[in-house]
């Protein structure tokens, strides 16, 4: 976020599941360029996802069911 704010660009954190939506109606609204930073754990999958140095044909896609913990309720 600093980064966004260096180029004096506005943008939001999302931290949380519940954060999603209004943030990306804030993104939606704003005049110009808006970014937002979605922080997720380390050991979480982000699919689809695209491995280092491949190509976008070799996109990796969910392989299992999304699992809700506590944190996201």
């Amino acid at each position: 976020m600093k980064l966004a704010e260096a180029y004096g660009l506005r943008g939001i954190e999302v931290r949380t599941r519940a954060d999603v939506i209004p943030a990306v109606t804030a993104a939606r609204k704003a005049k110009g360029t808006f970014v937002i930073n979605f922080c997720i754990e380390q050991e979480d999958s982000v699919f689809p996802m695209v491995p280092a140095g491949a190509n976008l044909d070799e996109m990796i896609r969910r392989s299992s069911p999304l699992v809700e913990t506590a944190r996201d309720l």
